[in-house]
């Protein structure tokens, strides 16, 4: 489902510059639950924007469904990003003057659809959440946990083939980490590719497998392969 092939990020020049991504190639099957870990610095960050369509690559290919992405098409990456991949993030990014139907309901809106059909759509998200009773609240009336849920309601709202979660589990305590980690399992349970950054073993341990990085190159790409200099697999 998605193809990295020798894909090089860098940021910044002269003294200042960075390769965030050195000659990354890695492949993900559809319906895989996909673990990054690395430390700071080492690209995962990078990585998901990449593969979110955020972030164009310096050099390289991205491949998903057997078609190479266009980053130099705006309207496609636009396409991309609002009807393919839903995003999940550590400290929640919902709008704190929108409730939290209207929080979830954003994506469909700018998908086009009807007033019907994103109420029905946006509740059934919350449902699946189990924070139904919270669509009126607003998000500093909800705990951390609950904020999150409403996150990922908003991420697989628009019923996105692939989910990424950067450090969904950062900002939470271990027990609701845990119930969130469970969510994301039942999802990928139900067909949902999902690949997610963090720094936590035990969420990488529920993964199917983990990929890690180091400098922005691969370490590990838990299928038995590492990766010594720009890209070699070996």
């Amino acid at each position: 489902m998605i193809e990295l092939k020798e894909v090089c990020k860098t940021f910044g020049k002269k003294e200042a510059r960075v390769e965030a991504l050195r000659g990354v190639s890695l492949s993900i099957r559809e319906g895989e639950l996909v673990a990054i870990m690395g430390k700071s610095g080492s690209g995962k960050s990078t990585l998901l924007s990449i593969l979110g369509g955020m972030m164009s690559l310096d050099s390289g290919e991205y491949s998903y469904g057997g078609k190479t992405v266009n980053f130099k098409s705006q309207k496609e990456l636009t396409k991309f990003r609002r009807n393919e991949v839903g995003f999940v993030v550590q400290y929640f990014a919902l709008a704190d003057d929108l409730n939290i139907f209207q929080n979830v309901a954003l994506p469909l809106k700018y998908q086009g659809h009807s007033r019907k059909r994103i109420k029905e759509l946006v509740m059934e998200a919350l449902r699946e959440l189990e924070i139904e009773d919270k669509a009126k609240a607003y998000p500093s009336e909800l705990s951390g946990g609950q904020q999150q849920r409403a996150a990922i309601a908003r991420a697989i709202v628009k019923q996105p083939r692939v989910i990424l979660a950067d450090e969904p589990t950062g900002a939470l305590d271990e027990a609701t980490g845990e119930a969130v980690q469970a969510i994301f399992r039942r999802l990928n349970e139900r067909g949902k590719t999902v690949i997610i950054v963090t720094h936590d073993a035990k969420v990488a341990g529920n993964c199917e497998r983990t990929i890690y990085l180091k400098d922005g190159m691969i370490l590990d790409d838990g299928l038995g392969g590492g990766v010594h200099g720009k890209g070699v697999i070996i």
